[in-house]
């Protein structure tokens, strides 16, 4: 979660990560502390917003 913070730093911070997520920022300024524990929803909601996924590859 310490990379997507910093992730949503550099997309102008977690206020206007959450606007654009449609996230509440309260519960987006939890997620993303140390002992953050997000659903897969909000996590998608949120790299969505920062225009990337989650994938998942073979190894």
């Amino acid at each position: 979660m310490l990379a997507i913070r910093r992730v949503t730093a550099a997309f102008g911070g977690v206020q206007a990560v959450a606007e654009r997520a449609k996230l509440n920022t309260q519960s987006l300024y939890r997620t993303l502390s140390t002992a953050g524990n997000p659903e897969l929803k909000s996590l998608r909601a949120l790299l969505a917003a920062m225009g990337l996924r989650v994938a998942v590859t073979p190894l």
